[in-house]
């Protein structure tokens, strides 16, 4: 947007006015036409710059008794397109109304072809620049700014940044800061958050290397530990942070983010007059003085109609940057190729990989059914085998008893005399037997007597003896038995 000659004495003729009336304060403007309620509207999350501006305004506005009341408001998105467009649509006319914006939505305006754009609106005063710098986790390896600069050098992909919206004056930097190093802006690799207050979150989450932006929004992090920062674009108003500005690394940086107050469309010279008066007391307050301190902004107080002529040669340079960083550029495609071919090469690498492992998978899968079938194979045999090994031992054991019986007949014994050589075979004592029987040791000893007699054996020993070769023969004749099927399953 440009302004023709009419519009522009116009608007001049309309500062002008509203400028008188503001040095006729106390005696000019009509009772009604003191803001006793002012709200401040964000365009943006909580926690960034145009946030911290608002609640300072509020602190000095209300400290200084200038309104009874500060209200904010946050409207966020696009760079502050959303609460711009929401601004000039809903807000027209109404004086207690303040919208902080800047460079950003300058920036963003032009990047998304927005139809509405700052000048839109009533640019009231510029308030301040912020000071920017860049800072990484704690936990980088970029121990200087120097580290960081001859690693973009060497390979400016490798390093993804982060900063303010698409466009704004961050990024901006950030081309402007490249070109001083020789590279080529089309190699950077930034993100865009919609706040600055988002920006040293990513940081810290590990998805970014080094961040852009402004330092007041880095501050917070910075005092806990969790950042450190590596260059500022001034270093005169930083105090505790022994770090280099932007000049002293040989690095020319001509933008500067700054931010203003703008009124509503359609306030008349009466309401403007209010406004500009607030913000003008504001501003030579030692309240705010303390305020720019604290946050390291610097000041950058602009009213009236020099402001809007600002704002307008801000759109134009904007413009030009913008369409300076999107020129095509010969090596571009260069690295797109790499690019394309290395990613492309991983690709292929990682097909075949994973064909191999697909291989490996099933090979490992037939293995594993042929040895379970193997397995499988060798314990039903075992347990054939067991069972008729228990068979045969089990006809093996009742042909010895039958054979003890036979033995028992041969020798003529009576029923109490074959109970007790049965028992004596089983090698209980003398005293056992005789427990187990109700009757004396005695009794049990002269009969083992007879049995010993009867079988022409000397004693216990002879007797254990007499049957064990028949068990060991017994053992044998299983063990053939088994033989033919051990040979079988084997085989």
């Amino acid at each position: 947007m440009t302004f023709t000659s009419p519009y522009r004495r116009k608007v001049i003729f309309r500062w002008v006015l509203a400028s008188l009336l503001a040095l006729c304060w106390a005696h000019a403007l009509p009772a009604d036409s003191v803001v006793e309620e002012l709200t401040i509207l964000v365009p943006a999350e909580p926690g960034g710059g145009w946030d911290l501006t608002a609640r300072a305004m509020a602190s000095a506005l209300q400290r200084e008794q200038l309104v009874d009341s500060v209200t904010i408001e946050y409207s966020p998105g696009a760079g502050g397109l959303i609460g711009l467009a929401q601004f000039i649509s809903s807000r027209e006319g109404q004086g207690n109304v303040l919208l902080v914006g800047g460079l950003f939505t300058v920036g963003a305006s032009i990047q998304n072809h927005s139809a509405v754009s700052l000048l839109d609106a009533v640019p009231l005063a510029r308030l301040t620049f912020d000071n920017a710098a860049i800072a990484v986790p704690t936990a980088s390896s970029f121990r200087r700014a120097d580290d960081l600069f001859e690693a973009m050098i060497s390979a400016p992909e490798s390093i993804a940044w982060v900063g303010g919206s698409i466009a704004g004056v961050d990024q901006i930097n950030l081309h402007e800061i490249a070109r001083s190093l020789g590279i080529t802006s089309t190699r950077l690799h930034y993100m865009g958050l919609p706040g600055g207050g988002e920006v040293g979150d990513a940081l810290l989450e590990g998805r970014y290397q080094a961040g852009i932006s402004g330092f007041s929004e880095f501050e917070p992090l910075l005092n806990r530990g969790q950042l450190r920062v590596l260059a500022v674009l001034t270093n005169e108003d930083i105090h505790r942070v022994d770090v280099p500005s932007f000049d002293d690394l040989g690095i020319k940086v001509e933008r500067l983010n700054w931010r203003g107050v703008f009124a509503a469309p359609g306030t008349n010279e009466t309401q403007v007059a209010a406004l500009l008066y607030l913000v003008d007391k504001m501003t030579h307050s030692r309240l705010w003085r303390q305020l720019l301190d604290e946050h390291h902004w610097l000041d950058a107080y602009l009213p009236g109609p020099e402001f809007v002529g600002f704002v307008e040669s801000e759109q134009v340079r904007a413009a030009d940057e913008i369409k300076l960083m999107a020129e095509a550029d010969p090596e571009r495609e260069k690295i797109i190729r790499r690019v394309m071919l290395r990613r492309y090469t991983w690709v292929l690498a990682l097909a075949a990989l994973s064909m191999l492992l697909f291989i490996a998978v099933l090979y490992q899968r037939r293995w594993a059914r042929k040895r379970e079938a193997g397995l499988q194979h060798v314990y039903e045999t075992a347990t054939g085998k067991a069972i008729l090994h228990a068979e045969t031992l089990e006809k093996a054991l009742a042909n010895i008893h039958t054979h003890i019986e036979e033995e028992f007949d041969h020798w003529n014994l009576t029923v109490a005399e074959k109970d007790i050589a049965l028992l004596l075979l089983k090698g209980l004592r003398l005293k056992d037997i005789a427990d187990s029987r109700g009757t004396s040791e005695r009794t049990v000893r002269l009969q083992a007597q007879a049995i010993y007699k009867k079988a022409g054996l000397q004693g216990r020993f002879e007797l254990a003896a007499y049957f064990i070769e028949d068990v060991m023969q017994s053992m044998e004749l299983a063990d053939s038995a088994t033989e033919p099927s051990s040979i079988t399953s084997t085989v």
